[in-house]
Protein backbone atom coordinates (compact mmCIF):
# COMPACT_ATOMS: atom_id res chain seq x y z
CA UNK A 1 0.00 0.00 0.00
CA UNK A 2 2.83 2.15 0.99
CA UNK A 3 4.38 1.45 -2.15
CA UNK A 4 2.02 2.21 -4.07
CA UNK A 5 1.04 5.58 -3.20
CA UNK A 6 4.65 6.67 -3.78
CA UNK A 7 4.54 5.08 -7.21
CA UNK A 8 1.82 7.46 -7.62
CA UNK A 9 3.34 10.23 -5.67
CA UNK A 10 6.42 10.03 -8.26
CA UNK A 11 4.35 9.64 -11.27
CA UNK A 12 2.25 12.80 -10.44
CA UNK A 13 5.25 14.19 -9.41
CA UNK A 14 6.99 13.24 -13.17
CA UNK A 15 3.75 14.72 -14.64
CA UNK A 16 4.32 17.85 -12.92
CA UNK A 17 7.94 18.44 -13.98
CA UNK A 18 7.14 17.69 -17.74
CA UNK A 19 3.86 19.87 -17.79
CA UNK A 20 5.47 22.74 -16.21
CA UNK A 21 8.96 22.69 -17.97
CA UNK A 22 6.91 22.33 -21.28
CA UNK A 23 4.14 25.32 -20.52
CA UNK A 24 6.17 27.69 -18.45
CA UNK A 25 2.54 27.83 -16.10
CA UNK A 26 2.84 29.36 -12.98
CA UNK A 27 0.64 27.13 -11.18
CA UNK A 28 2.22 24.66 -12.02
CA UNK A 29 5.30 25.68 -11.24
CA UNK A 30 3.62 26.42 -7.91
CA UNK A 31 2.07 23.02 -7.31
CA UNK A 32 5.45 21.26 -8.22
CA UNK A 33 6.95 23.05 -5.71
CA UNK A 34 4.47 22.46 -2.73
CA UNK A 35 5.03 18.68 -4.00
CA UNK A 36 8.49 18.99 -3.24
CA UNK A 37 7.82 20.62 0.18
CA UNK A 38 5.12 18.15 0.76
CA UNK A 39 7.77 14.89 0.07
CA UNK A 40 10.26 16.35 2.36
CA UNK A 41 8.28 17.16 5.15
CA UNK A 42 6.55 14.02 5.13
CA UNK A 43 9.45 12.15 4.76
CA UNK A 44 10.94 13.95 7.67
CA UNK A 45 7.97 13.66 9.81
CA UNK A 46 8.22 9.85 9.73
CA UNK A 47 11.48 9.68 10.13
CA UNK A 48 11.15 11.51 13.34
CA UNK A 49 8.02 9.69 14.19
CA UNK A 50 9.58 6.95 16.60
CA UNK A 51 12.09 9.27 18.78
CA UNK A 52 10.86 9.15 22.27
CA UNK A 53 8.95 5.75 21.57
CA UNK A 54 9.54 2.86 24.44
CA UNK A 55 7.52 -0.13 23.61
CA UNK A 56 7.70 -3.83 25.20
CA UNK A 57 5.78 -7.47 26.22
CA UNK A 58 5.99 -9.69 28.45
CA UNK A 59 3.95 -12.92 28.82
CA UNK A 60 2.06 -13.68 31.75
CA UNK A 61 1.64 -17.91 30.82
CA UNK A 62 4.86 -18.37 29.25
CA UNK A 63 3.93 -22.44 30.37
CA UNK A 64 0.17 -23.29 29.31
CA UNK A 65 -2.16 -25.99 27.93
CA UNK A 66 -4.57 -26.36 25.24
CA UNK A 67 -7.63 -24.92 25.18
CA UNK A 68 -6.23 -21.99 27.62
CA UNK A 69 -5.72 -18.67 26.35
CA UNK A 70 -2.23 -17.22 25.91
CA UNK A 71 -2.05 -13.90 27.52
CA UNK A 72 0.57 -10.96 26.85
CA UNK A 73 0.54 -7.44 28.02
CA UNK A 74 1.68 -4.76 25.80
CA UNK A 75 3.17 -1.48 26.54
CA UNK A 76 4.10 1.90 24.53
CA UNK A 77 5.53 5.14 26.07
CA UNK A 78 5.29 8.32 24.57
CA UNK A 79 8.65 10.75 25.73
CA UNK A 80 8.28 13.47 23.79
CA UNK A 81 6.19 16.58 23.54
CA UNK A 82 4.44 15.55 20.29
CA UNK A 83 1.57 13.10 20.09
CA UNK A 84 2.21 10.11 18.04
CA UNK A 85 -1.70 9.96 16.27
CA UNK A 86 -0.74 6.86 14.53
CA UNK A 87 1.32 3.63 16.06
CA UNK A 88 1.09 0.15 14.46
CA UNK A 89 2.35 -2.34 17.25
CA UNK A 90 2.90 -6.15 16.10
CA UNK A 91 5.06 -8.97 16.53
CA UNK A 92 5.44 -12.33 14.28
CA UNK A 93 4.91 -15.89 15.90
CA UNK A 94 4.95 -19.26 15.24
CA UNK A 95 1.53 -19.92 16.72
CA UNK A 96 -1.23 -21.26 15.02
CA UNK A 97 -3.21 -18.40 15.68
CA UNK A 98 -1.06 -15.16 15.90
CA UNK A 99 -1.31 -12.69 19.01
CA UNK A 100 -3.66 -9.44 17.70
CA UNK A 101 -1.39 -6.71 16.61
CA UNK A 102 -3.04 -2.71 17.33
CA UNK A 103 -2.79 0.44 16.12
CA UNK A 104 -3.45 3.03 18.81
CA UNK A 105 -2.33 7.06 18.97
CA UNK A 106 -0.31 8.17 21.57
CA UNK A 107 -0.62 11.85 23.64
CA UNK A 108 2.28 13.86 24.07
CA UNK A 109 3.97 12.46 27.60
CA UNK A 110 1.44 9.71 27.12
CA UNK A 111 1.49 5.84 27.60
CA UNK A 112 -0.36 3.03 26.26
CA UNK A 113 -1.18 -0.65 28.07
CA UNK A 114 -3.18 -2.89 26.88
CA UNK A 115 -4.04 -6.71 27.13
CA UNK A 116 -3.46 -9.08 23.96
CA UNK A 117 -5.24 -13.14 23.91
CA UNK A 118 -5.28 -16.18 21.81
CA UNK A 119 -6.80 -19.42 22.16
CA UNK A 120 -4.41 -21.88 22.34
CA UNK A 121 -5.67 -25.06 20.09
CA UNK A 122 -2.19 -26.95 19.82
CA UNK A 123 0.62 -27.70 21.65
CA UNK A 124 4.20 -28.14 21.41
CA UNK A 125 6.86 -25.21 21.53
CA UNK A 126 6.80 -21.83 19.43
CA UNK A 127 8.26 -18.73 18.95
CA UNK A 128 7.25 -14.94 19.95
CA UNK A 129 9.07 -12.83 17.72
CA UNK A 130 10.62 -9.25 18.83
CA UNK A 131 8.28 -6.09 18.74
CA UNK A 132 7.74 -4.40 15.88
CA UNK A 133 6.70 -0.59 15.98
CA UNK A 134 5.76 0.88 12.70
CA UNK A 135 4.56 4.76 12.39
CA UNK A 136 4.31 6.72 9.43
CA UNK A 137 2.84 10.40 7.92
CA UNK A 138 -1.20 11.72 8.16
CA UNK A 139 -0.55 10.66 4.28
CA UNK A 140 1.18 7.13 4.13
CA UNK A 141 3.53 7.92 1.83
CA UNK A 142 6.59 6.54 4.41
CA UNK A 143 6.84 4.57 7.15
CA UNK A 144 9.59 4.50 9.76
CA UNK A 145 9.87 0.74 11.91
CA UNK A 146 12.13 -0.43 14.79
CA UNK A 147 12.83 -3.66 16.41
CA UNK A 148 12.54 -4.02 20.28
CA UNK A 149 13.41 -6.90 22.60
CA UNK A 150 14.14 -10.30 22.21
CA UNK A 151 12.17 -13.62 21.24
CA UNK A 152 10.02 -15.28 23.47
CA UNK A 153 9.25 -19.23 23.54
CA UNK A 154 6.32 -20.35 24.81
CA UNK A 155 5.51 -24.41 25.63
CA UNK A 156 1.81 -25.71 25.47
CA UNK A 157 1.00 -28.34 27.27
CA UNK A 158 -1.38 -31.24 26.26
CA UNK A 159 -4.96 -30.84 28.16
CA UNK A 160 -4.80 -31.83 31.99
CA UNK A 161 -8.00 -34.03 33.03
CA UNK A 162 -8.84 -33.89 36.62
CA UNK A 163 -9.08 -37.50 37.49
CA UNK A 164 -10.21 -38.35 41.27
CA UNK A 165 -11.51 -41.81 40.99
CA UNK A 166 -8.49 -42.70 38.79
CA UNK A 167 -6.75 -45.49 40.62
CA UNK A 168 -3.79 -48.12 40.01
CA UNK A 169 -4.47 -51.93 40.15
CA UNK A 170 -2.22 -53.17 43.08
CA UNK A 171 0.76 -55.13 41.95
CA UNK A 172 1.13 -59.31 41.69
CA UNK A 173 4.21 -59.27 43.76
CA UNK A 174 3.95 -63.20 44.22
CA UNK A 175 3.39 -62.99 40.45
CA UNK A 176 0.37 -64.42 40.51
CA UNK A 177 -2.25 -62.31 42.19
CA UNK A 178 -2.49 -58.87 44.07
CA UNK A 179 -1.41 -59.10 47.61
CA UNK A 180 -3.37 -57.69 50.48
CA UNK A 181 -2.87 -56.90 54.38
CA UNK A 182 -5.07 -55.63 57.23
CA UNK A 183 -4.06 -52.72 57.63
CA UNK A 184 -5.40 -50.52 61.16
CA UNK A 185 -5.10 -47.02 59.42
CA UNK A 186 -7.97 -46.40 56.43
CA UNK A 187 -7.22 -46.92 53.10
CA UNK A 188 -9.63 -46.62 49.96
CA UNK A 189 -9.43 -50.45 50.02
CA UNK A 190 -11.93 -52.27 51.98
CA UNK A 191 -11.64 -55.60 52.43
CA UNK A 192 -14.05 -57.07 55.34
CA UNK A 193 -15.94 -56.11 58.61
CA UNK A 194 -15.61 -57.10 62.01
CA UNK A 195 -17.71 -56.86 65.34
CA UNK A 196 -16.97 -53.54 66.98
CA UNK A 197 -14.37 -53.60 70.17
CA UNK A 198 -13.60 -50.79 72.43
CA UNK A 199 -11.34 -48.26 70.84
CA UNK A 200 -12.15 -48.47 67.42
CA UNK A 201 -12.84 -45.44 65.71
CA UNK A 202 -16.54 -44.14 65.09
CA UNK A 203 -15.86 -43.21 61.45
CA UNK A 204 -14.49 -47.10 60.74
CA UNK A 205 -17.82 -48.09 61.69
CA UNK A 206 -19.95 -49.87 58.72
CA UNK A 207 -23.54 -48.97 59.13
CA UNK A 208 -25.21 -51.78 56.69
CA UNK A 209 -23.21 -54.30 58.11
CA UNK A 210 -24.24 -52.99 61.94
CA UNK A 211 -28.05 -52.50 61.13
CA UNK A 212 -28.05 -56.05 59.78
CA UNK A 213 -26.39 -57.50 62.65
CA UNK A 214 -28.35 -55.52 65.45
CA UNK A 215 -24.47 -54.55 66.99
CA UNK A 216 -21.04 -52.40 65.39
CA UNK A 217 -19.69 -53.59 62.88
CA UNK A 218 -16.44 -51.31 61.99
CA UNK A 219 -14.14 -51.48 58.23
CA UNK A 220 -10.86 -53.43 57.95
CA UNK A 221 -8.64 -52.05 55.46
CA UNK A 222 -6.08 -53.91 52.72
CA UNK A 223 -2.96 -51.84 52.69
CA UNK A 224 -2.73 -50.52 49.43
CA UNK A 225 0.78 -50.54 47.62
CA UNK A 226 2.02 -47.04 46.56
CA UNK A 227 3.64 -48.83 43.57
CA UNK A 228 5.85 -46.75 40.69
CA UNK A 229 4.25 -46.03 38.01
CA UNK A 230 5.71 -46.87 34.44
CA UNK A 231 4.08 -45.02 31.33
CA UNK A 232 4.48 -46.35 27.80
CA UNK A 233 2.41 -43.84 25.25
CA UNK A 234 2.19 -45.68 21.90
CA UNK A 235 3.04 -43.51 19.38
CA UNK A 236 3.23 -45.59 16.18
CA UNK A 237 1.71 -43.60 13.08
CA UNK A 238 -0.47 -47.20 12.43
CA UNK A 239 -2.05 -47.24 16.09
CA UNK A 240 -3.85 -43.80 15.47
CA UNK A 241 -6.16 -41.71 13.21
CA UNK A 242 -8.11 -38.37 12.85
CA UNK A 243 -7.34 -34.57 12.38
CA UNK A 244 -4.59 -32.90 14.18
CA UNK A 245 -6.21 -31.41 16.68
CA UNK A 246 -9.43 -33.77 17.75
CA UNK A 247 -7.67 -37.26 16.63
CA UNK A 248 -6.75 -39.74 19.02
CA UNK A 249 -3.22 -38.62 19.23
CA UNK A 250 -4.30 -35.75 21.46
CA UNK A 251 -6.29 -37.77 23.29
CA UNK A 252 -3.69 -40.45 23.68
CA UNK A 253 -0.76 -37.44 24.82
CA UNK A 254 -3.39 -36.28 27.24
CA UNK A 255 -4.37 -39.52 28.42
CA UNK A 256 -0.51 -40.11 29.59
CA UNK A 257 -0.25 -36.61 30.83
CA UNK A 258 -3.51 -37.02 33.05
CA UNK A 259 -2.45 -39.75 34.64
CA UNK A 260 1.15 -38.89 35.33
CA UNK A 261 0.00 -35.50 37.19
CA UNK A 262 -2.75 -37.80 39.09
CA UNK A 263 -0.08 -40.22 39.85
CA UNK A 264 2.59 -37.96 41.16
CA UNK A 265 -0.02 -36.25 43.21
CA UNK A 266 0.04 -39.20 45.24
CA UNK A 267 3.56 -39.42 46.11
CA UNK A 268 4.46 -41.76 43.43
CA UNK A 269 7.50 -42.15 40.99
CA UNK A 270 6.48 -42.29 37.79
CA UNK A 271 8.64 -42.51 34.32
CA UNK A 272 7.49 -42.72 31.34
CA UNK A 273 8.60 -44.16 27.46
CA UNK A 274 7.24 -42.49 24.12
CA UNK A 275 7.41 -44.62 21.24
CA UNK A 276 7.51 -41.67 18.43
CA UNK A 277 9.99 -41.98 15.80
CA UNK A 278 12.83 -42.15 18.48
CA UNK A 279 12.11 -43.64 21.32
CA UNK A 280 12.63 -40.85 24.27
CA UNK A 281 12.80 -42.14 27.83
CA UNK A 282 12.63 -40.52 31.27
CA UNK A 283 13.25 -42.85 34.27
CA UNK A 284 10.60 -42.99 37.26
CA UNK A 285 11.24 -39.79 40.29
CA UNK A 286 9.25 -37.76 42.29
CA UNK A 287 8.25 -34.31 42.06
CA UNK A 288 8.10 -31.21 40.06
CA UNK A 289 10.84 -31.61 38.57
CA UNK A 290 9.88 -34.52 36.80
CA UNK A 291 6.70 -33.14 36.09
CA UNK A 292 7.85 -30.83 33.99
CA UNK A 293 10.27 -33.38 32.09
CA UNK A 294 7.45 -35.30 31.40
CA UNK A 295 5.06 -32.21 30.47
CA UNK A 296 7.71 -30.84 28.38
CA UNK A 297 8.27 -34.15 26.25
CA UNK A 298 4.18 -34.82 25.65
CA UNK A 299 4.54 -31.11 24.62
CA UNK A 300 6.39 -31.82 21.73
CA UNK A 301 5.50 -35.86 20.33
CA UNK A 302 4.05 -36.51 17.08
CA UNK A 303 2.53 -39.60 16.04
CA UNK A 304 5.50 -40.92 13.69
CA UNK A 305 6.98 -44.07 15.13
CA UNK A 306 7.14 -47.15 13.39
CA UNK A 307 8.40 -49.61 15.68
CA UNK A 308 5.12 -52.37 16.96
CA UNK A 309 4.10 -52.02 20.39
CA UNK A 310 5.55 -55.76 20.74
CA UNK A 311 8.87 -54.28 20.30
CA UNK A 312 8.41 -51.45 22.62
CA UNK A 313 7.07 -53.86 25.40
CA UNK A 314 10.17 -56.40 25.17
CA UNK A 315 12.63 -53.23 25.11
CA UNK A 316 11.06 -51.42 27.98
CA UNK A 317 10.75 -54.99 30.36
CA UNK A 318 14.25 -54.80 31.60
CA UNK A 319 13.24 -51.54 33.14
CA UNK A 320 10.54 -52.53 34.37
CA UNK A 321 11.19 -53.84 38.71
CA UNK A 322 8.77 -56.37 40.80
CA UNK A 323 6.17 -54.30 41.92
CA UNK A 324 5.71 -51.59 39.57
CA UNK A 325 2.86 -50.81 37.48
CA UNK A 326 2.47 -50.52 33.49
CA UNK A 327 0.29 -48.01 32.40
CA UNK A 328 0.10 -48.08 28.30
CA UNK A 329 -2.02 -45.72 26.20
CA UNK A 330 -2.75 -46.71 22.81
CA UNK A 331 -4.85 -47.04 19.87
CA UNK A 332 -3.42 -50.19 18.17
CA UNK A 333 -5.13 -53.37 17.71
CA UNK A 334 -2.46 -55.82 17.21
CA UNK A 335 -3.15 -58.63 19.47
CA UNK A 336 0.74 -59.90 19.68
CA UNK A 337 1.35 -56.94 22.10
CA UNK A 338 -1.38 -58.39 24.13
CA UNK A 339 0.77 -61.93 24.23
CA UNK A 340 3.75 -59.47 25.13
CA UNK A 341 2.12 -58.72 28.89
CA UNK A 342 1.98 -62.37 30.42
CA UNK A 343 5.48 -61.76 31.02
CA UNK A 344 4.69 -59.08 33.21
CA UNK A 345 2.58 -60.93 35.45
CA UNK A 346 5.24 -63.43 35.78
CA UNK A 347 7.74 -60.39 37.16
CA UNK A 348 4.97 -58.98 39.47
CA UNK A 349 4.45 -56.14 37.45
CA UNK A 350 0.42 -54.81 37.30
CA UNK A 351 -0.75 -53.84 34.15
CA UNK A 352 -3.79 -51.42 32.96
CA UNK A 353 -4.48 -50.06 29.47
CA UNK A 354 -6.32 -47.23 27.96
CA UNK A 355 -7.41 -48.44 24.49
CA UNK A 356 -8.27 -45.88 22.00
CA UNK A 357 -10.72 -46.67 19.70
CA UNK A 358 -9.18 -45.13 17.05
CA UNK A 359 -11.77 -45.93 13.88
CA UNK A 360 -13.80 -43.60 15.43
CA UNK A 361 -11.61 -40.45 15.71
CA UNK A 362 -11.74 -41.39 11.78
CA UNK A 363 -15.66 -41.77 11.86
CA UNK A 364 -14.99 -45.17 10.64
CA UNK A 365 -18.05 -47.68 11.97
CA UNK A 366 -17.96 -50.80 9.86
CA UNK A 367 -17.70 -54.51 10.60
CA UNK A 368 -14.23 -54.65 10.47
CA UNK A 369 -13.46 -52.24 12.54
CA UNK A 370 -15.17 -53.50 15.24
CA UNK A 371 -13.85 -56.90 14.52
CA UNK A 372 -10.49 -55.56 15.12
CA UNK A 373 -11.49 -54.01 18.26
CA UNK A 374 -13.47 -56.77 19.82
CA UNK A 375 -10.69 -58.70 19.10
CA UNK A 376 -7.73 -57.04 20.96
CA UNK A 377 -10.57 -56.10 23.90
CA UNK A 378 -11.17 -60.12 24.44
CA UNK A 379 -7.62 -60.80 24.26
CA UNK A 380 -6.96 -58.36 27.23
CA UNK A 381 -9.81 -60.13 28.78
CA UNK A 382 -8.12 -63.23 28.05
CA UNK A 383 -4.96 -62.53 29.78
CA UNK A 384 -6.86 -60.70 32.72
CA UNK A 385 -5.33 -57.04 31.76
CA UNK A 386 -7.18 -54.56 32.90
CA UNK A 387 -8.25 -51.58 30.46
CA UNK A 388 -10.11 -48.30 29.92
CA UNK A 389 -12.42 -47.99 26.26
CA UNK A 390 -11.98 -44.35 24.69
CA UNK A 391 -13.59 -43.04 22.21
CA UNK A 392 -13.79 -39.94 20.18
CA UNK A 393 -15.58 -37.23 22.23
CA UNK A 394 -15.50 -39.20 25.52
CA UNK A 395 -14.72 -36.87 28.87
CA UNK A 396 -11.22 -38.63 30.03
CA UNK A 397 -12.06 -37.22 33.68
CA UNK A 398 -15.49 -39.97 33.11
CA UNK A 399 -14.31 -42.71 31.54
CA UNK A 400 -11.26 -42.79 33.39
CA UNK A 401 -12.50 -42.64 36.63
CA UNK A 402 -14.75 -45.62 35.82
CA UNK A 403 -14.08 -49.53 36.82
CA UNK A 404 -11.43 -50.66 34.63
CA UNK A 405 -12.94 -53.50 32.33
CA UNK A 406 -11.35 -56.48 33.73
CA UNK A 407 -10.21 -55.22 37.13
CA UNK A 408 -11.84 -56.49 39.66
CA UNK A 409 -13.29 -53.99 42.69
CA UNK A 410 -13.34 -54.60 46.16
CA UNK A 411 -15.88 -56.27 47.68
CA UNK A 412 -17.14 -55.84 51.30
CA UNK A 413 -17.44 -59.57 52.52
CA UNK A 414 -18.75 -60.18 56.21
CA UNK A 415 -16.88 -62.57 58.55
CA UNK A 416 -19.02 -64.81 60.21
CA UNK A 417 -19.21 -64.64 64.32
CA UNK A 418 -17.55 -67.48 66.60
Amino acid sequence: MVLSRQLRAVFFGTVLVVAAFSTGIDLLFFLLYLLAILLVATRWYARRGLRGLRAGYHVRNPRSQVGESLEAVYRIDNDTRLNKPWVEVSNDSTLPTALPGRVIGIRARGSRQWLAKVRLSRRGTYRLGALRVRTGDPFGLFTSEMVVGRPTWIVVFPKVFSLPHWRLPPSPVDGSTPSRRRYEAATPLVATVRPYVYGDAINRIHWLSSVRHGELYVKEFDLEQAADLWLLLDLDRTAHAGPVETGSVETAVSAAASIAIHTLAENRAVGITVSSRRQQQITPDRGTRVEQKILHLLANVQADGSTPLAEVLVGTLPQLRRGMTLSIVTGSTDREWVRALAAMRRRGIATIVVLLDRFSFADIDDDESRAELAAVRHALAEYGVAHHLVRSGDDLSTVLGRPAMGARAPAIRERSRA
